[in-house]
């Protein structure tokens, strides 16, 4: 599905107008002494015509007995349809902002700052950067309340492929080391 730069889009987003729009999809989530499951996924990057994107991403466990069967190789809009939300798994809100960029042999390589904020108590900084349809993104710095999950560092990253938004999360929490958590592939959601 062709997307068009918003007209209100700062120009230091251009890079990153791909990004914006509503998504949907399935994923995995798994993690040490958390066992693997389905998730359906649904992300909205949007912005207010400041230099920066806002991005909403949710995750719900799929509800096994009322979901079609999980084919992670089908399209995500063909997997996402197949599956029925149980209950949230996480849910993050974020500001993405460029802060720099240079031309490259391939195109422009745009460096990210990332603020990741989610309601069980974590806030987290990812640098990183754009280059073309993937980003690449790593902690900087980790904040906890008291109460949350000891998340000690994370790394993402996002790529367009074929039209869908496939994106992958390592995490570091628990006293492990960085590993495999989330991963998943959304498609483009029309607007009516």
């Amino acid at each position: 599905m062709a997307f068009s730069i918003p007209e209100d889009l700062a120009p230091e987003l251009y890079p990153l107008a791909w990004l914006v729009g509503r998504w949907h999809g399935f994923g995995m989530v798994g993690y040490h002494g958390v066992p693997e499951r389905s998730v359906v996924s649904e992300m909205v990057v949007d912005h207010d015509g400041g230099p920066y994107l806002r991005a909403t991403h949710t995750l719900w466990l799929v509800d096994e007995d009322l979901s079609g069967s999980v084919d992670h190789e089908r399209s995500g809009a063909e997997g996402y349809a197949a599956l029925v939300k149980d209950v949230q798994w996480s849910a993050e809100t974020s500001y993405w902002r460029p802060v720099g960029s240079e031309r490259t042999g391939d195109g422009v390589r745009v460096e990210l700052e990332v603020v990741v904020a989610d309601p069980a108590g974590s806030l987290s900084l990812y640098l990183g950067a754009a280059e073309g349809p993937r980003i690449t993104l790593a902690t900087d710095a980790v904040v906890t309340s008291p109460t949350a999950a000891q998340v000690s560092a994370g790394s993402r990253m996002y790529g367009l492929v074929a039209s869908d938004l496939l994106w992958v999360q390592d995490l570091a929490a628990f006293g492990q080391d960085l590993g495999p958590y989330s991963s998943g592939r959304h498609s483009r959601v029309e607007e009516a």
